[in-house]
């Protein structure tokens, strides 16, 4: 598998580090208190309030809306239809990313990782726009579409945050797990297709016991926060076929060589050890493994 996080712990509700041991250096605030490295009584005073998970029912209302919209294009049979909705939801997904980043924020400030990140909303709000352009096209008026588009949008600010501090809050996983598991059940109870929401599971399932297998063989690759994260996107994957969920296992960790060679190549001396976040990998391969043919690495 590709080198990922070095180490790698979970706090009881907070956050998930993803840290060099020897190799990187903690970030510290304009107080003097290290950002980078959080303990785990520190990360664990606190529980986000309810509230603070408000904003994930507008994607959710948003998510519902473009499927609706979709799923009318679709019974009409009218491709030029399924493209302007694909557009629509492009556009409807970039305000969403920009929306819920008050939400990543405070959930980033809660477990004391750096807020930095979530005050650069364009590259989410572009990538969000991107996959949900792409979900619908694919999906069509596909009932897990509304599953989707809510695990695109928050995922990706979830790689977006381990980019830069090569960790990402629990509460955000726990979140997006919730929420996928259930938009996948109205998915299997409006399509009646329990075997796709059966596959979904297991897949999510078998996924996640194997990086968690070899993140503690490997003893942090990859961190157990991404070990958290590959449940549910593994079971976006299932959904779709057994096929696409053995690309979800070779693309991540192809792109993860290809990124680390790029780094070392065009970093320099700046780039040692093993340093960058996995999650990023995860959503880009998870993408490419719903939207690629099925056994294209066959070829």
């Amino acid at each position: 598998m590709a080198e990922s996080n070095v180490e790698s712990g979970s706090t009881a509700d907070g956050a998930s580090t993803s840290l060099s041991a020897e190799e990187v250096q903690p970030t510290t605030s304009g107080r003097g208190q290290p950002l980078g490295l959080v303990s785990a009584v520190e990360a664990g005073r606190g529980k986000p309030p309810l509230s603070t998970y408000l904003p994930i029912l507008g994607v959710i209302a948003v998510s519902v809306a473009v499927w609706i919209a979709a799923r009318w294009a679709f019974g009409r049979q009218e491709q030029a239809g399924l493209w302007w909705v694909a557009a629509f939801a492009a556009l409807a997904g970039a305000a969403v990313s920009v929306a819920v980043r008050p939400m990543m924020a405070s959930l980033c400030a809660l477990v004391q990782i750096p807020v930095t990140p979530t005050s650069r909303p364009i590259v989410p709000a572009v990538a969000t726009a991107g996959l949900w352009f792409g979900a619908v096209m694919i999906a069509g008026g596909d009932a897990i579409l509304p599953a989707w588009l809510t695990v695109a949008a928050l995922s990706v600010w979830a790689a977006w945050i381990d980019h830069f501090t090569l960790r990402f809050p629990l509460p955000l996983i726990r979140a997006v797990t919730a929420v996928g598991l259930l938009l996948g059940a109205m998915a299997v109870v409006v399509d009646q297709d329990p075997a796709a929401g059966l596959r979904a599971v297991v897949a999510g399932a078998a996924i996640f016991a194997s990086y968690l297998a070899f993140a503690i063989i490997t003893r942090g690759h990859p961190g157990l926060a991404d070990v958290r994260l590959s449940f549910i996107l593994a079971a976006a994957v299932g959904w779709v076929g057994w096929m696409n969920v053995a690309s979800a296992v070779l693309l991540p960790n192809i792109l993860a060589v290809i990124g680390v060679a790029v780094s070392k190549v065009f970093g320099g001396r700046k780039v040692r050890g093993v340093e960058f976040g996995f999650a990023p990998y995860l959503v880009v391969g998870t993408a490419l493994a719903i939207a690629l043919p099925a056994g294209w690495w066959l070829l």
